[in-house]
């Protein structure tokens, strides 16, 4: 499994339309994620660890397990029997959720409908009775959306999280933080030299400490659209501010800027989208140039 963890970034946000628009609320979608094929032996045990810095109260989780070599969760072919809690020492009686029904029959989903735990999410897989299952995770939080933009904020530490970067953790085999990455739900369309404003937050932890580097992009999704962004560390966020910490002027489709940190400095920040090409439209009148973007942001361990 590939030593690189993404992890990053879950909260609000928010697009405004030209300097003096308002701003308006975007959906977002976060999720945790493997990043690499689990493959584990008959009966082999395995927890997936959610670092969630408090952020999801009240949120619904969609966890999905994903068989790789059985999609159709035939038992003889071997499958994974999984729950969720909310602590490493908490077991199967304690679940928030199962993928079992009532039956025990074991099947993808994990559904809970209102995370309240103010503690990170344990995902604990057990193989079936059969040799060399492999498969990958993907939970999905749905964050609910809310007004304006939110300046006041807090940066929280995962459970056991020191402040040092030369301090690892070493995990046990068994044991594997998922990578957290966040868009916005749908492709979001911008007016030529129109601006769009992104607040987000990241969660480090113990396995990524504070060594890590930032890849924030925004990609064009019609073919037609390009796009510079500006990061910065507080508002107002404004291209040529002081307060900008990293950027690519580049009016490209696919526009790239990473940000490194030895101290977790960047745990949240502003990204600014300004578009500079798209498709034109007539109306409304007297019509201009539409670009549509999504978003991807990741926090990326720097070094093994």
């Amino acid at each position: 499994m590939s030593r690189l963890l993404l992890i990053s970034f879950a909260v609000t946000v928010c697009i405004i339309s030209g300097i003096e628009a308002e701003p308006i609320k975007v959906p977002v979608s976060t999720r945790y994620i493997t990043t690499a094929i689990t493959t584990i032996g008959q009966g082999v045990e395995k927890t997936f660890i959610a670092a969630l810095c408090q952020q999801f109260s009240g949120e619904t989780i969609n966890a999905t397990l994903l068989l790789n070599n059985n999609p159709s969760w035939d038992v003889p072919s071997g499958v994974v029997y999984y729950y969720i809690v909310d602590d490493p020492a908490k077991t199967q009686k304690d679940a928030l959720c199962n993928n079992t029904d009532k039956a025990g029959v074991p099947g993808p989903y994990c559904i809970i409908q209102k995370w309240s735990s103010t503690k990170d999410m344990y995902l604990k897989a057990r193989a079936g009775d059969v040799s060399g299952i492999s498969f990958s995770i993907d939970i999905d939080i749905q964050k609910n959306a809310k007004k304006g933009i939110v300046k006041d904020h807090k940066t929280y530490a995962a459970p056991g999280f020191t402040n040092s970067s030369t301090s690892r953790l070493h995990l046990k085999v068994d044991t594997e933080y998922l990578t957290e990455i966040v868009t916005v739900e749908t492709s979001q369309r911008l007016a030529y030299k129109k601006e769009a404003l992104l607040e987000i937050t990241f969660c480090p932890n113990p396995f990524t400490t504070l060594d890590y580097k930032i890849n924030s992009i925004i990609y064009g999704t019609d073919g037609i659209s390009s796009y510079a962004q500006y990061i910065c560390e507080k508002l107002p966020c404004q291209v040529d501010n002081p307060d900008v910490v990293g950027s690519n002027g580049k009016q490209v489709p696919n526009n790239i800027v990473t940000l490194t940190t030895q101290s977790g400095q960047y745990s949240h920040i502003y990204v600014l989208v300004v578009c500079w090409s798209g498709q034109y439209y007539p109306t409304p009148s007297p019509g201009n140039f539409y670009g549509e973007f999504q978003y991807s942001g990741s926090l990326m361990r720097e070094s093994p």
